[in-house]
């Protein structure tokens, strides 16, 4: 099986975009949440296109809202693909004694959390032939999920160049 482990803020929804949709007075939310930027949509959608057995793991904060309301957000906002799941909320003790007050902690507490949860997940689901990716602008993945990893740039979302990246380590 192949997976796209897909955060959404700072890769589908990016800086550069809500400022533009801020400066031009349109709206920037919907019922869902902030809206993605077309051209990070586009993006994905050429990854989806190139790989389409690729299956999309949520590992953003939005699964909060649970897989069928996000099920539902992608079908309304017509986004490529399909949602498959969603990673485990994993609580961890050793995130208490980060001190959040310096910036780069939230960062490396984010980034162990999900390193946590995506592992998690690919223990119960995974499997030995697993091809993935992790499209996600947190830094700091540990491990094996190092070297799947794509760092995204929030001011720009998923790039061609990260589309072709991720293509190439699925492939």
């Amino acid at each position: 099986m192949k997976y796209i482990f897909l955060d959404f803020d700072g890769v589908l929804n990016t800086d550069s975009y809500q400022s533009g949709l801020r400066t031009q007075g349109k709206p920037r939310w919907d019922d869902y949440g902030q809206l993605f930027d077309p051209e990070a949509v586009r993006n994905l959608k050429r990854i989806l296109d190139a790989v389409p057995e690729v299956r999309i793991v949520v590992e953003s904060s939005w699964k909060a809202q649970g897989l069928d309301e996000l099920r539902l957000m992608w079908l309304e906002r017509h986004l490529p693909g399909e949602l498959y799941d969603t990673t485990p909320d994993i609580f961890n003790e050793e995130l208490l004694t980060i001190d959040l007050s310096d910036p780069e902690n939230i960062h490396k507490a984010e980034s162990l959390g999900k390193s946590r949860e995506i592992s998690a997940w690919l223990r119960k689901h995974g499997g030995q032939d697993c091809l993935y990716v992790i499209l996600d602008d947190a830094s700091g993945f540990t491990g094996e999920l190092a070297s799947h990893h794509i760092q995204i740039y929030p001011a720009t979302g998923i790039t061609q160049e990260d589309a072709i990246k991720a293509i190439s380590y699925l492939k």
